[in-house]
């Protein structure tokens, strides 16, 4: 099974994939911003046809995830208000601030898919989840996710609370039991060697790693900020994987002159 089905990487994710770098990488801040046909590259080499490649595109930009605007007579893409937001919160979180946000929402039985909606908003801004209808994160900016439950008409029914640190070992350690820190340790060294497998394998180099990098990233952000949980680095055992993985979106200057080619030629 190939790195990007065992990871379950989609075809929008492959799509919003080259935004997302364009948006958060300082090494692409001064190229162009990307088009369809640079995104369109991405999604064939994930082996997406030209089909369904149309259909996501209209998809993305109807739902507001990409935004499309015209630049020298040439349209380009960026990432929505939603999309730059998230992208905003993983860097940040990554920094591991001390305390805790709580997230608990409420409604009526029958309210199934409104409820879906605020877990979904909660998860792709690094929620987890601590017990019914309560979910834990780090001190992160909020504004983002509080904007999303509103655009739904939901934020009546979502509350947050924010947790300044008493740094209590008692605490830390049902923290460290209940998302059971150990078997994350391994996740996380699982992927390391998968995702240092699928970068750097023989013969990888020039586009071909761009595009794997590129690809790589809804994976890594799964991996290692949407299941990951926001716990204090006090709470992780030394030589925690995470510490590695996070450089991730640091290339070395041969990469980022790779990146930097391969984004002129593909999204010119």
């Amino acid at each position: 099974m190939s790195f990007l089905a065992r990871h379950d990487v989609s075809l929008n994710e492959l799509l919003v994939a080259p935004l997302v770098f364009r948006a958060t990488w300082p090494g692409l801040a001064e190229q162009p911003h990307a088009t369809a046909a640079g995104m369109r590259d991405l999604a064939e080499f994930g082996g997406h046809g030209a089909g369904a490649i149309r259909t996501a595109m209209s998809r993305l930009r109807s739902s507001g995830q990409i935004e499309s605007f015209e630049c020298d007579g040439v349209t380009r893409y960026r990432l929505g208000a939603w999309g730059s937001s998230i992208g905003a919160t993983v860097m940040r979180r990554f920094e591991r601030p001390e305390g805790y946000v709580l997230a608990i929402f409420s409604f009526e039985a029958g309210d199934a898919r409104e409820r879906q909606l605020v877990r979904d908003a909660l998860r792709s801004y690094g929620f987890q989840k601590l017990a019914q209808n309560v979910y834990i994160n780090g001190q992160i900016d909020t504004a983002g996710v509080e904007a999303v439950v509103q655009e739904h008409g939901l934020a009546q029914h979502l509350f947050l609370f924010r947790c300044p640190d008493q740094a209590d070992p008692a605490l830390d350690r049902r923290l460290v039991e209940l998302f059971d820190v150990k078997a994350r340790a391994r996740v996380l060294a699982r992927f390391e060697r998968e995702l240092h497998d699928y970068l750097h394998g023989p013969g990888v180099s020039g586009d071909e790693f761009v595009r794997r990098y590129f690809a790589a990233g809804p994976a890594h952000y799964r991996v290692t900020f949407v299941d990951e949980p926001a716990l204090p680095a006090r709470c992780l055992p030394p030589d925690y994987p995470l510490e590695r993985l996070v450089p991730y979106a640091e290339p070395t200057a041969r990469q980022a002159r790779a990146i930097v080619d391969y984004w002129r030629r593909i999204h010119a």
